[in-house]
């Protein structure tokens, strides 16, 4: 009997298992294969359609915030130069566009975030002031810009609304406003109650969602004017003494990562974070409460402008009556808004943590890349240029030129423009990058393709205006807590009741109009003084030159434009002007060169007549020489 070959059978055996076991991987790698591929497929699908959803937006907006604490570095004792700002700077600036030449065109609270909302002018929003009747909260919601503005808009056509921080002036404030109110258009909702009027960093009332809830920490005396308590400087992620977290700016950043992360991923959001720093707080010694953490860094930064620039300034015989006026600023007041601005620049650094929690929030969500982000300041502040200080109201360039800066989709990175714009022109831009259109005129003009293309101009004059009540005046600019007791001043072209001007406490309520176009600024006072400045000549507006015959053309023309903006509304706001008029030097000048051309012009003439004549003066010699 033959025995088996059992190592023939073993090797059989092995390859059958080896075949086996292959055919299972191959199986198992072609199911992996088919897994991965559609996952590729899934992730593409989900990329493709978040590409082609409609963008989000986050509009970030301080308070009384200037160009120079945003883009003024300070020299420090290590001979290094630090800025209040920098994930500000580096993370939406170098990231997006800058707009050079961005103004508001009514420098007070509550009208210029009410343009903000609506994209029109306060003459056409009809919120013109910080207190009722005609402005604040209550001018607010008794107008059509209550039920019209970029929350309504953008709810209506499937946006997540969201509003934190300050509101308007008198929200919260009783007998006007009971605090509880969440207005048409926002599906979420943390609003500061009474923000304006206290300006709490502690101790402040939130109304989260129809639930007024705080006080958020100790907002200690009036008469002491300083603060129960503030946050431990481990504050807000390790507190050393082991207590709740408070500092307001901490809260609305908190509350901004909260809501951004709560916002299904399917659907595009609106976000506006309306922070209440660099505003004052009444609190000593002046100027706004930092973080705890913050507190020290800027101590010896000196004001942001000098003598040469308008600080204390000098001559100022060819300003308006109320500033030739004006004291010298004195040494005490000096100091005083020294530390103020120290302050705001210390106080600034936690909103600027705040912006790039916002950002990496946004990155780690995968929504960075389909969402705008705008910063700006609502209105800018006097820190002694002109002799003024402690407010802003007036159209000079400390209050009315202010930052703003736009990142998202289809922005070129790093870029900047000089075309002219303000405050009316934010909404018009958030609706036509969504694809939304409001069921109201605005009177401004889209931004997107200044945004994305820098080198695109228009010659769209700006609009200045003024319709102060006059305790909408703050005494120091938030220094006392005081108001001051002065009759309202009326419209420019109404009242000449103004107040007392003592501009070197207070940059007085002042109503005026005014127009930006090209280089110039002008403005009509009413009882009919005028300033114009060559903002690029002259960026600190020491020279008026409205006496200057020189510029005589550009006056009557600027005057002609502004009789035509102060009744603006929608497409005629919209409109660009017609050429500048020259100077009368340029004219001359102009002139000249003409008349040279035409002497030239006239000399070639005769040299080419000359040279004709000679030419057959020549020919009749060869010809007589020929016939001879």
């Amino acid at each position: 009997m033959n025995m088996p070959d059992l190592r023939s059978q073993s090797w059989r055996g092995g390859v059958l298992a080896r075949v086996s076991a292959a055919i299972v991987m191959v199986a198992l790698l072609f199911g992996l294969v088919i897994a991965t591929s559609e996952e590729a497929r899934a992730a593409k699908a989900k990329a493709s359609e978040a590409e082609g959803q409609k963008p989000s937006f986050v509009v970030i907006q301080t308070d009384d915030e200037t160009m120079e604490e945003l883009y003024q570095g300070v020299r420090m004792a290590n001979g290094s130069e630090e800025f209040a700002m920098p994930n500000t700077l580096e993370m939406l600036g170098e990231k997006g566009i800058t707009f050079n030449r961005y103004y508001t065109p009514y420098s007070l609270c509550a009208p210029s975030r009410v343009s903000l909302l609506t994209g029109r002018y306060a003459h056409n929003n009809h919120v013109q002031g910080n207190v009722p009747p005609n402005g604040g909260w209550t001018g607010f919601q008794s107008r059509l810009a209550y039920t019209h503005n970029l929350a309504t808009w953008l709810q209506g056509a499937g946006y997540r609304t969201i509003h934190i921080g300050k509101i308007l002036n008198g929200y919260g404030d009783p007998p006007y406003s009971p605090g509880t109110e969440v207005p048409p258009g926002w599906s979420s909702w943390h609003t500061i109650l009474n923000s304006d009027t206290d300006h709490y960093a502690y101790g402040y009332l939130l109304n989260n969602n129809g639930v007024v809830e705080g006080p958020y920490g100790d907002s200690g005396s009036w008469e002491t004017r300083e603060y129960g308590a503030i946050d431990d400087a481990g504050c807000p992620y390790a507190p050393l003494n082991g207590q709740p977290c408070y500092y307001e700016t901490d809260k609305f950043n908190q509350l901004a990562a909260e809501e951004l992360a709560a916002t299904s991923p399917e659907q595009p959001f609106y976000m506006q974070v309306d922070y209440t720093s660099p505003h004052g707080d009444f609190r000593k010694p002046a100027g706004p409460q930092p973080a705890t953490r913050d507190i020290g860094p800027f101590a010896g930064a000196p004001l942001p402008d000098n003598r040469a620039e308008g600080f204390n300034e000098g001559n100022v015989n060819d300003k308006p009556r109320f500033i030739r006026e004006a004291p010298y600023l004195s040494a005490t007041e000096i100091h005083t808004y020294r530390v103020y601005y120290q302050n705001c620049l210390n106080a600034l650094i936690s909103v600027d943590e705040g912006v790039k929690e916002i950002v990496d929030q946004l990155g780690a969500l995968g929504r960075l890349r389909n969402t705008y982000i705008v910063f700006t300041s609502d209105n800018g502040f006097f820190f002694g240029q002109h002799r003024l200080v402690g407010g802003k109201f007036l159209a000079y360039e400390p209050s009315t030129h202010l930052p703003l800066i736009i990142r998202g989709p289809g922005i070129k990175p790093d870029t900047s423009t000089g075309q002219l714009v303000n405050t009316i022109d934010i909404a018009p831009t958030i609706l036509e990058l969504a694809e939304v259109a409001p069921d109201k005129s605005v009177d401004g003009v889209s931004l997107a393709p200044y945004a994305k293309d820098p080198s695109l101009r228009s010659r769209r004059p700006l609009l200045f205006e003024s319709f102060v009540q006059t305790n909408d005046v703050e005494q120091d600019g938030g220094a006392t807590g005081e108001t001051p007791a002065y009759a309202d001043a009326g419209r420019a072209r109404g009242s000449l009741a103004d107040p007392p001007a003592h501009a070197s406490v207070v940059a007085p309520p002042k109503n005026y109009y005014g127009i930006r176009l090209g280089p110039y600024k002008y403005i009509e006072w009413p009882d009919g003084e005028k300033e114009l400045y060559d903002i690029n000549k002259d960026p600190y507006e020491l020279n008026n030159v409205v006496r200057d015959p020189n510029f005589f053309p550009i006056r009557a023309f600027l005057h002609e434009e502004l009789e035509r903006l102060e009744e603006c509304s929608g497409r005629t706001c919209q409109e660009v002007s017609a050429k500048l008029p020259l100077t009368q030097q340029q004219q001359v000048k102009v002139k000249r060169e003409k008349e040279k051309e035409q002497r030239e012009r006239e000399r070639e003439r005769e040299v080419r007549e000359e040279e004709k004549a000679q030419r057959e003066k020549e020919k009749r010699e060869r010809e007589r020489a020929h016939k001879h």
